[in-house]
């Protein structure tokens, strides 16, 4: 039985997706705390949401990044059409 909602899961295969076409990388980390700021209700912890994108990028043979976005400066962020922010 899975820890995440259908929704969660749907969301977190999407956004995995986008950030690869986006960036040809995934960071780990931002894809997680994007996905964790979309989902504020649900009880999954930042770092097993971080594992489970991790798991998405080994199964689609990603390179992957691993760099927290608290630490990102502000100039590497930019705010998406409803307000998440985006790295």
């Amino acid at each position: 039985m899975s820890r995440f909602s259908t929704e969660l899961r749907q969301e977190l295969q999407a956004t995995v997706r986008r950030a690869l076409e986006r960036d040809g990388l995934l960071n780990v980390p931002a894809v997680a705390w994007e996905v964790k700021s979309r989902f504020p209700a649900e009880r999954a912890t930042l770092g097993e949401l971080e594992a489970e994108v991790m798991a998405m990028g080994m199964v689609m043979n990603a390179a992957m990044l691993f760099h927290r976005p608290e630490v990102m400066p502000a100039c590497q962020l930019r705010c998406g059409a409803d307000g998440t922010t985006l790295h």
